[in-house]
């Protein structure tokens, strides 16, 4: 693949992830907010005090970072990990587990670092309706987010909670694209049609293994991005919490369960999300291909 292919490839990676993340938006955002509660919160009741505190548009509070994280984290994630594969497939053979396992540790490590601090950005705007008003950030969007966020915590901050990043992210990947890859090619094998039926039940399938796998890191790193929120209010300050803490936390006061809070709406929000993605990916791939090649 050229640099060229390589750059309209990324591109389409992009938009595909970009479109598909205006479409899951809402449930992402009560996914956050049922993640970083404490108590025993339903979907039903916070999806009410959202919209009774900022109407239905508050379902899309936060767009512009899910947008942003899209642009950097899902992105450096697909390139980097196609990049590999390609690197690694160049005899025609299948991969072996140990070169998908190399594709996914470096593409977590990478999209985990490059999108951290619009994953900040994402959770904290996600979570800022759920606050008393005086703790609010009220951030407009994500580039008034950086910029406070660097203005007023140093550029540290965008560094918050990148240990459960990089392991989500790793984690997202392993689940999502490797299972989405075998998935796709077993169902090549057994003679099915490189379709749109294929696409979509290959992406289906690796949304419930993705949510399962990455829900308790999911949950971490959740906790421990909105926990920053109590530090520059003037009146409350607390020491970031450490991932273990955090983890010994949430397990002593709220047990194992605990780790999949939000567990549904994160795969109705994610399974969505992988199939819009990888339909209009796989579509734009095979459009600049047929003509372009």
């Amino acid at each position: 693949m050229t640099a060229t292919n390589s750059s309209i490839a990324f591109l389409q990676i992009g938009v595909s992830a970009m479109t598909a993340a205006c479409f899951t938006h809402p449930i992402d955002l009560i996914k956050v907010h049922l993640q970083t509660s404490t108590g025993r919160a339903r979907v039903w009741a916070t999806v009410r005090g959202i919209v009774n505190e900022a109407g239905v548009l508050g379902l899309y509070n936060g767009l512009s970072a899910a947008l942003l994280r899209q642009g950097t984290y899902t992105m450096a994630r697909f390139a980097v990990y196609d990049t590999v594969k390609a690197r690694l497939h160049t005899d025609g053979t299948p991969l072996k587990s140990t070169d998908l396992a190399a594709a996914t540790l470096l593409s977590g490590i990478v999209g985990g670092a490059v999108g951290n601090p619009a994953e900040i950005l994402n959770v904290r705007m996600q979570n800022d309706q759920a606050l008393p008003p005086s703790m609010r950030r009220n951030y407009r969007n994500a580039v008034h987010g950086l910029y406070l966020m660097v203005r007023t915590e140093g550029m540290r901050s965008l560094c918050i909670g990148l240990g459960p990043s990089l392991v989500r992210a790793t984690l997202a990947t392993a689940s999502q694209f490797v299972s989405y890859d075998m998935l796709k090619a077993r169902m090549l094998r057994y003679g099915y049609e490189d379709s749109v039926g294929v696409h979509f039940a290959a992406s289906f399938a690796a949304g419930l293994v993705a949510t399962t796998v990455c829900s308790p890191a999911d949950v971490v790193k959740s906790r421990v991005m909105a926990a920053i929120k109590l530090q520059d209010t003037g009146t409350h300050l607390v020491r970031v919490p450490r991932v273990w803490e955090t983890v010994w936390t949430v397990y002593r006061a709220e047990g194992v369960r605990a780790f999949f809070k939000g567990w549904v709406p994160s795969y109705v929000r994610l399974c969505p999300q992988l199939v819009i993605t990888f339909i209009i990916y796989e579509k734009l791939r095979k459009s600049y291909y047929a003509h372009y090649q």
